[in-house]
C-alpha cells in the first residue's frame, strides 16, 4: 500500500493569468491560453444572450412592417419579403442551432441579420417622403448604438461590426435608389458619431468583464491549488517520506477498513506480520546512511510486491521495522508466506559506496486470528511483536509464529 504524492506545479493558464494581472494587459494581448479560457468561460452565456437578441431582433424587424404601412405603403410587401429573406434565415439559424454552432459563427450570423436590417431600412427610406426617410435613417443609428452596447463581442469584433454596418448601410442608401446627398452625409456622420460613442462605452464595459473574469479565474485557480495542496498534505500525513509506503497511522486506518469492517466479505483468518531488518544499525554504520536509505527503499518495494500479490497491506512501522497484514487459509499458509517474504528480502541486492552489493536479512513475527473471530489489531501487534522478539533471540533471519510460542494448540490444528 503506497501513497503517491506530487508537489503542485503552476499551470500554463496560471502563469498567463499572473502575467496579465501583473502587467495589466488588455484582452487583445492576453496569452492565447488565457483568451481561450475566457471564451470557454463565456461561451454559454454569450450564446444565450445572442439567441435572446435574435428573438427580440426578429420580432422587431417583423413588427416594423407596421411603420412601412404608414411611411411607404406601396413598398409594404417588398419590405416584408426583404425581411423574410435577408433577416429571418440567419436569425432562425441562431435561435434553433446556436448550441451546435461555433461561437464565431453565431456572432457572424447575428451581425449579418443586424446589418441586413439596416440595409433594408435604408433601402425603404429612399422610397419614403423626406421626413419619414429621416426617421428611418436615424433609426439605423439607434440600432447601431444599441448593438454596440448589448452585443457580447470583443472590442475588435465590435469595431469591425460597426465599420461594416456603417459602410454597408450607407451603400444601401446610395444604391439602387439613392437618398439625397445631404441626407446620406447626415446619416454617415450620425452613424459614425453614435458608433464611436457606443464603441467607447462598450470597450469600457468589456474591460470590466475581462477584469472580472481574471479575478474570478484567480480565485478558482487559488481554490484548486489549495485543494491540491491539501491533497498532498493528506497523502504526506498518510505515507512514509523515505519509502513511499503507508505510515503507521495510515496502516491502522486501512486495517480497520479491510479486515475489521470488511470481515463479512471474507471469513478467512487475518494474519499480521512484524518484519524487522537484522543488524541494520551495523549496516548503516558500515556502509553509510545513503546506503541504509537505499536498502530501506529497496526492501519496501520488495514487500510491496509481496503483499500486493496477497491483496494485503504493508507499511513502515518505524526505523527498519515494517508491518503487514493479509488473509490466509491456515497457520501453515501464513507461515509459508512469511518464509517466502524472508527469502525474497535475502535476495535483494543493495548497491553500496564501493560499487559492490550487499544483502540484508530480516526476522519476522507472525500472529493470526481464528476465521471469523473478532479482530483486535492491538492484540495482534502485541502477539506478532513477541514472536519477532523470539526470532531475534533465536538467531535472527527466521520466522516465528505466535501460536507456536504461546502454545495455542487449537490454532495450530490444520
Amino acid at each position: 500500500m503506497t501513497m503517491a504524492s506530487a508537489i503542485p506545479k503552476q499551470s500554463e493558464l496560471d502563469l498567463a493569468l499572473r502575467m496579465a494581472q501583473a502587467e495589466r494587459l488588455p484582452h487583445a494581448v492576453w496569452p492565447e491560453v488565457l483568451r481561450s479560457a475566457f471564451e470557454r468561460d463565456r461561451r454559454k452565456a454569450v450564446i444565450a444572450e445572442l439567441r435572446y437578441h435574435q428573438i427580440v431582433g426578429l420580432a422587431v424587424a417583423l413588427i416594423s412592417v407596421v411603420l412601412d404601412m404608414v411611411a411607404v405603403p406601396d413598398k409594404l410587401m417588398h419590405g416584408l419579403v426583404l425581411r423574410l429573406t435577408l433577416i429571418a434565415p440567419p436569425a432562425l439559424l441562431v435561435i434553433l442551432f446556436a448550441e451546435q454552432m461555433k461561437l464565431w459563427q453565431v456572432k457572424l450570423l447575428t451581425a449579418t441579420s443586424l446589418t441586413a436590417f439596416a440595409c433594408i431600412i435604408m433601402h425603404l427610406a429612399a422610397h419614403a417622403d423626406p421626413m419619414s426617410a429621416t426617421r428611418y435613417t436615424m433609426a439605423i443609428s439607434l440600432i447601431l448604438g444599441g448593438a454596440m452596447l448589448i452585443l457580447p463581442y470583443t472590442p475588435r469584433e465590435l469595431g469591425l461590426f460597426g465599420l461594416v454596418f456603417g459602410i454597408t448601410s450607407t451603400l444601401a442608401g446610395a444604391w439602387p435608389m439613392p437618398l439625397p446627398a445631404p441626407m446620406l452625409i447626415e446619416h454617415l456622420v450620425l452613424t459614425a458619431l453614435v458608433g464611436v460613442a457606443g464603441y467607447a462605452l462598450a470597450r469600457q464595459v468589456f474591460a470590466l468583464k475581462a477584469a472580472g473574469f481574471l479575478s474570478e479565474l484567480s480565485l478558482r485557480l487559488a481554490h484548486a491549488e489549495l485543494e491540491q495542496n491539501n491533497q498532498v498534505l493528506r497523502e504526506l500525513s498518510e505515507s512514509d517520506a523515505l519509502t513511499g509506503l503507508a505510515n503507521r497511522r495510515s496502516f491502522r486506518s486501512a486495517f480497520q477498513e479491510l479486515f475489521v469492517e470488511g470481515k463479512d466479505v471474507d471469513e478467512r483468518q487475518v494474519t499480521l506480520l512484524m518484519i524487522d531488518l537484522d543488524d541494520f544499525k551495523r549496516f548503516n554504520d558500515h556502509h553509510g546512511h545513503q546506503a541504509g536509505d537505499r536498502a530501506l527503499r529497496m526492501v519496501a518495494r520488495c514487500l510491496e510486491e509481496c503483499f500486493e500479490e496477497q491483496d494485503g497491506i504493508i507499511a513502515r512501522f518505524g526505523g527498519e521495522e515494517f508491518i503487514g497484514a493479509t488473509r490466509s487459509g491456515s497457520i501453515a499458509e501464513a507461515e509459508q508466506l512469511a518464509e517466502r517474504i524472508r527469502e525474497q528480502i535475502r535476495g535483494v541486492a543493495i548497491p553500496v559506496r564501493d560499487l559492490d552489493e550487499r544483502r540484508v536479512t530480516c526476522s519476522i513475527g507472525l500472529a493470526s486470528t481464528a476465521a471469523g473471530a473478532l479482530i483486535d489489531m492491538s492484540q495482534l501487534i502485541a502477539r506478532a511483536d513477541r514472536a519477532l522478539y523470539r526470532a531475534k533471540q533465536n538467531g535472527r533471519d527466521r520466522v516465528v509464529v505466535s501460536e507456536r510460542i504461546e502454545l495455542r494448540v487449537d490454532r495450530l490444528v490444520g
